[in-house]
């Protein structure tokens, strides 16, 4: 299956007006087994944001990056790419993405320079324009020394480089990513996120699924959590903390030998009163972390509707 849309020319892409790149309505999709993969999502990504969906396995994080990408068709709900419906429009919808699948297959016994090259001219970039783009991307991505190996003798997390440079070409305005930087290093993952992080501050919008918390953290504007394929919160980070009461956290020792504890609060002065108040006069005070939100949310007991 080719990932990777032929068009660089975004300027008659537009089919409704839209302040938004991505406008996604009451999507619900239910595979032929029953099994729901997401409901009711509804959400919108803008122009300079970099959104990352979080979730554990299963949740349904794929599923949804797969119907934004015109790869599977919504049970019901809408999806708009620049304001082009991807279901009745799909090839003009995903003409504006660039895209990195979970899983996908690259030419083994191609080059890497060789699969960027080639890529390149798919996406309407000619001759030397080809080839400049393609050294661009070599360099941005770490992969200059790699330049001249074949496919079949790169890593996995080499491979994914590749990937989001493929999907980079063309500089699409929406770029969709699925789990980019499963199997890099630390220092590889830093280098990704530095290169997304242009795209965002060039005016383009970076969708991204991740497992890693330090990456959603450090990368996106607005964060979604999703479980059993619906979302439970949607929000800038310093917004999911105040809407949580979930500002500051104080660690403590208490009770057994090495019996950790943890007090959640909105007020620095009043989680430290609570604690001195117990007769502890040694503990830490940070503010909470994306993970403290999404652990605490992915365990809340469900309310039934």
């Amino acid at each position: 299956m080719n990932y990777f849309s032929q068009n660089n020319d975004y300027s008659c892409l537009v089919a409704v007006s839209s302040a938004h790149t991505i406008d996604v309505r009451n999507l619900h999709k239910r595979y032929k087994n029953g099994v729901w993969g997401n409901k009711n999502i509804t959400f919108f990504a803008n122009p300079g944001e970099i959104m990352a969906f979080l979730g554990p396995n299963g949740a349904g994080k794929t599923t949804l990056v797969r119907q934004m990408t015109t790869e599977l068709i919504p049970t019901s709900g809408r999806i708009y790419i620049l304001g082009n419906d991807a279901v009745d429009n799909p090839r003009l919808a995903k003409s504006a993405l660039g895209i990195v699948p979970q899983d996908v297959d690259l030419f083994d016994y191609l080059t890497v320079h060789q699969h960027l090259r080639i890529f390149a001219k798919l996406r309407g970039l000619r001759g030397k324009a080809a080839n400049m783009r393609a050294s661009e991307l070599l360099g941005d991505l770490g992969l200059d020394k790699y330049s001249h190996t074949e496919i079949k003798k790169l890593s996995g997390g080499l491979k994914r480089r590749l990937l989001i440079g493929i999907a980079a070409l063309a500089n699409p305005p929406i770029m969709i990513l699925d789990e980019p930087t499963t199997g890099l290093d630390p220092e590889s993952r830093k280098d990704v996120w530095e290169f997304l992080k242009v795209y965002r501050n060039n005016g383009s919008t970076v969708v991204l699924t991740t497992h890693y918390m330090e990456e959603a953290e450090e990368l996106s504007d607005r964060v979604g959590i999703i479980k059993e394929g619906e979302f439970l919160a949607l929000d800038t980070i310093t917004q999911l903390r105040s809407d949580y009461g979930y500002e500051y956290k104080i660690t403590f020792k208490e009770g057994l030998p090495n019996n950790t504890n943890i007090l959640y609060g909105s007020d620095y002065t009043q989680l430290v009163q609570r604690v001195t108040n117990r007769g502890i006069s040694e503990f830490s005070i940070a503010q909470t972390s994306l993970e403290d939100i999404y652990l605490d949310l992915m365990n809340r007991p469900k309310v039934d509707e």
